[in-house]
């Protein structure tokens, strides 16, 4: 069997092009506090961060799959004047443009590795959700001392994927996507998934889903030994009711495993608790991040 090449691209440049325009359209109507762009050199291609100025040892935030870091607006609003970046993940729909396909997970390790050494980040904290969990994760086993800390929403890289489950969720979600304002903003309740009661941020999320040919590296769970290399503090916050993971599951490896680790579940959130949680999920980064610093003194 032919192996799957890792080498994401766009359908054409004028798809690009609209799909840009759609998140320039957002950022200008809906970020409050646009941040500075900063384009870094990496092995893997050229990647795209952004930086949001403030105070401390700096906090950088990895997105889920299809998405962008600007998905990490609202926590920009609420970060408490702390330094924050968030970095486009590679080969994914978002500004990094990827030139090298991805042959396992060092490769994904050496690549946020050279971002954050282009960015001037020493040892700052990490906090990803799903495939950003992912992520944090890889790079902290594989590259200890690399990280402070990682705060991790729902992440991948613990436990498998519960496919059945997850692809039942996303085909109910395109579904949804087609209904009426009314009936849209029920299903975003009852399928725990924010996006669906916003027509815009809808339209740019299916737009990069219809037009770009993701090809990102499965983010199989880490070994056992894996995990255990993962020294540094790290909190995870899961959704009660994941579509994509077993709560009980990732608890579990995590305790068992994560030497410095913390778990918390969200009663009745899904996968997408970083956008249907944002004022827990921030508070419980603000107070993770002070708790940090004040052991470090």
């Amino acid at each position: 069997m032919k192996q799957r090449e890792h080498l994401s691209r766009w359908k054409s440049p004028e798809a690009e092009q609209r799909f840009r325009a759609l998140e320039d359209a957002l950022v200008a109507d809906l970020v409050a506090e646009p941040p500075t762009a900063v384009d870094v050199e990496t092995r893997l291609g050229p990647t795209r961060a952004y930086r949001w100025e403030g105070t401390g040892d700096p906090v950088v935030f990895l997105h889920g799959t299809t998405g962008t870091s600007l998905s990490w607006a609202p926590y920009a609003e609420r970060r408490r004047g702390r330094a924050m970046y968030a970095i486009d993940t590679i080969g994914d729909v978002g500004r990094s443009r990827q030139q090298v396909a991805v042959e396992g997970p060092d490769d994904l390790a050496d690549w946020l590795d050279q971002a954050l050494a282009g960015l001037g980040l020493d040892r700052p904290h990490l906090a990803g959700t799903s495939y950003g969990g992912f992520l944090a994760l890889n790079l902290a086993s594989r590259r200890p001392g690399r990280a402070r800390s990682l705060f991790l929403i729902d992440p991948a890289g613990v436990v498998g994927v519960r496919m059945v489950r997850f692809m039942l969720w996303g085909t109910s979600a395109l579904v949804a996507s087609w209904l009426p304002a009314p009936l849209r903003r029920v299903a975003a309740r009852r399928l725990r998934m924010p996006a669906l009661e916003h027509a815009r941020v809808l339209r740019f999320a299916l737009n990069g889903q219809l037009n770009h040919r993701t090809r990102l590296l499965r983010p199989e769970p880490l070994s056992d030994d894996g995990l255990r290399a993962v020294g540094v503090p790290v909190h995870v916050i899961l959704g009660e009711k994941s579509e994509v993971f077993r709560a009980r599951d990732v608890r579990a490896r995590v305790e068992a495993l994560v030497p410095r680790a913390t778990v918390e579940l969200v009663p009745g959130a899904g996968h997408a608790v970083s956008l249907g949680h944002v004022d827990h999920a921030a508070d419980h980064l603000a107070e993770f991040l002070d708790g940090q610093a004040a052991a470090t003194g």
